[in-house]
């Protein structure tokens, strides 16, 4: 099947079902599964009066009901998605729209102070293969208005759906290719493991850039039927959302439920009917768990996977043991093989791991050998019941909020501060962000101040890539052969917090 066919199963089966609910308002837009469906195949005609099937279409909005319908209208068309997060910078956003070869994208006019748009037609010189740029509003209204009535084409299951970027330990973000069939299989397991009732809304804040909020949140509640309510994440509007709608699910990151856990509004809102809530993207401690599952009352769903991945490899489910909910990711999802390699990594296989990364063959080759097997860098321990227990990781990721952090990247922008001579940045383990991002600096002369230094990277980094604690040293700790140990000052950041200074 398709990503196109998941929603033409849920209109068939459920044509009367509330299918999307826009949050962001009191009286967002809503759909049922037969409205939703008409929509999305209005906005696919609208796509393809200006693209051909097999084109790659970027998305640069926060969660907006359009990214549902764009996503949902791509795949129709036979179109590819370049889902991108509205918080990148110019320089940022400029790269993936020239590594994906994007012909076209939909862009906000601002989010949180960033003029988005005008970063787009001030990049529009560098990238020729960008034609069209649609702005929500007037820009989506005439894409609209310019469906024709011409048949929807046959899309291969096997066809590629979506390029996601991900960051990488080599500093630039890697495309990650993922087709059709990956995701539908991905959405189909994830819905069945996390087992909510028929009928049941599925609240959704989870970014839409990313495979947990695209493939997990909007697929799989399409393939579950179930209402699917999106909003761009404030702890306020997601306990409004979910007094109003009284979801079965809800998604969010260990540090949104940290925010809605601790908001003054949480001690009256009625959880009765929520029956699961579902988190990943960093490590989750059993204290935790606990903590959720009694403010809730309800299971916490454990979700382990990386983009290569469609965002699950590994979920707990609500019926697993106690135990197994608070000291595992969980079993393996349906159509993924699992080793775990001499050196403990963490090795997956199976028709829902990607095909490899955009143009990039030496990359592929590193993460996927010859025997299809995608090396995670995650080491891994598993039971003789295919529980799966994460032990740490063989990269030097950073993983902040959900998100992933390439330390080189990081590096590169403060190398680029006159008063910085060398740069390492580690991950220090943080209760509410998984991770914070800590830099060690060698001066070039006399210590520059932190505050400039944040300064220089606000203005070349998205905001959840800065440095949050900073030290200053002579000497930096090196292996043998020249290369920082990391290792080390992951040691030396969690040995002496305190010694670290902190910057907001």
């Amino acid at each position: 099947m398709t990503v196109g066919d998941v929603l033409r199963r849920a209109a068939e089966r459920t044509p009367d079902r509330l299918g999307l609910v826009d949050a962001n308002t009191p009286d967002g837009p809503r759909w049922t599964f037969a409205e939703l469906l008409a929509e999305c195949e209005l906005v696919a005609r609208g796509l393809l009066s200006r693209f051909e099937p097999g084109e790659r279409v970027a998305a640069c909005i926060p969660n907006r009901p359009e990214l549902v319908l764009l996503q949902f209208g791509t795949a129709l068309a036979g179109l590819t998605l370049v889902p991108v997060n509205p918080l990148l910078r110019r320089g940022e956003l400029g790269f993936v729209l020239r590594q994906s070869g994007a012909a076209g994208i939909l862009v906000a006019e601002e989010h949180r102070g960033h003029r988005l748009a005008e970063s787009v037609a001030a990049l529009a010189p560098e990238l020729p293969l960008l034609r069209e740029t649609i702005v929500p509003g007037d820009g989506w209204a005439a894409l609209r208005a310019a469906a024709g009535d011409a048949a929807l084409p046959d899309v291969d299951p096997d066809a590629l759906g979506q390029v996601q970027y991900t960051s990488g330990t080599t500093g630039h973000p890697k495309g990650v290719l993922i087709t059709h069939r990956a995701m539908v299989l991905t959405a189909e397991a994830f819905a069945a493991r996390e087992e909510v009732s028929d009928g049941a809304a599925w609240i959704n804040p989870m970014p839409l850039f990313h495979t947990a909020g695209n493939v997990l949140g909007t697929l799989g509640a399409a393939w579950a039927c179930a209402p699917h309510v999106v909003l761009a994440f404030t702890a306020e509007r997601t306990l409004a959302a979910m007094a109003e709608h009284r979801p079965g699910m809800v998604s969010a990151a260990p540090t949104l439920l940290h925010a809605m856990l601790e908001h003054p509004g949480f001690a009256d809102l009625d959880t009765d009917a929520v029956e699961v809530v579902m988190t990943g993207g960093s490590t989750v401690e059993p204290s935790f768990v606990r903590r959720v599952e009694a403010f809730f009352g309800a299971k916490l769903s454990i979700t382990f996977g990386m983009t290569e991945t469609c965002g699950a490899a590994m979920v707990t489910s609500p019926g697993d043991a106690q135990a197994d909910r608070e000291t595992t990711v969980g079993r393996p999802l349906p159509h993924t093989e699992v080793r775990i390699a001499e050196t403990g990594e963490l090795c997956l296989r199976g028709p829902r791991v990607t095909r490899g990364y955009n143009d990039l063959p030496e990359e592929t080759a590193r993460a996927i050998d010859a025997d299809g097997w995608l090396h995670t860098g995650d080491l891994a321990s598993m039971d003789d019941r295919g529980y799966v227990r994460v032990e740490g990781r063989l990269k030097d990721m950073i993983k902040r909020g959900g998100e992933n952090i390439a330390p080189a990247e990081v590096e590169a922008c403060l190398a680029e501060h006159p008063g910085v001579a060398e740069a390492a940045v580690v991950g220090l383990p943080d209760p509410r962000w998984g991770e914070v991002v800590v830099a060690y600096v060698r001066p070039s002369a006399e210590a520059p101040d932190v505050d400039e230094l944040v300064a220089h990277c606000r203005e070349h980094l998205a905001s959840f890539k800065l440095p949050r604690r900073w030290a200053f040293v002579e000497t930096m700790p090196l292996t043998a052969s020249g290369k920082i140990r990391r290792t080390e000052l992951r040691e030396r950041a969690a040995a002496d917090p305190d010694a670290l200074i902190s910057a907001s």
